[in-house]
């Protein structure tokens, strides 16, 4: 009998998921896995709403929230375990500069050389935090260190050339 009747509770708020899911497609999930995450949250708001006469209005306040949520969680998931492919960096990470080198003489990791990269990419520092699963401040504090570096290494080099 309950699954009948959630059944029925899907059946009746099916456009609302669906046009919930259609709100936040492109932010992060897919339209299909919005979907999902819209009927696990009617599911699981449906009996928490007491008196029947509002569970539209109930539903209508909460449900975007979860399916907002679930997609921005998404978001973040893919974007921690994206790889950043140095062949897709639009030729940033060539020769031109010691990214490599400096990394293998150990003056930089390699998470600040992914970061310098993705600057030479044109990247914004928010975009790169949320890539990378750092916060816009330590994004800030990795590219100044690694603009010291820049600095001292490219002064090096030209005074040992004169």
């Amino acid at each position: 009998m309950p699954e009948r009747r959630h059944e029925e509770v899907m059946k009746a708020f099916k456009p609302l998921v669906e046009a919930t899911a259609r709100r936040y497609e492109g932010k992060g999930a897919l339209y299909e896995d919005l979907v999902q995450e819209g009927y696990l949250a009617l599911l699981e708001l449906h009996p928490r709403c007491s008196n029947r006469t509002y569970l539209a209005k109930y539903l209508k306040d909460r449900l975007p929230a979860r399916v907002r949520s679930a997609a921005r969680r998404d978001w973040r998931y893919n974007g921690k375990n994206e790889e950043l492919d140095p062949e897709k960096c639009d030729g940033a990470c060539n020769h031109e500069f010691p990214w490599m080198l400096w990394v293998a003489e150990g003056l930089l990791n390699e998470r600040d050389c992914d970061i310098a990269c993705m600057v030479g990419s044109g990247y914004t520092q928010k975009e790169i935090a949320g890539r990378l699963g750092l916060s816009q401040q330590a994004v800030s504090c990795r590219i100044a260190r690694i603009r010291e570096i820049m600095e001292k290494e490219m002064g090096n080099n030209s005074r040992n050339r004169s």
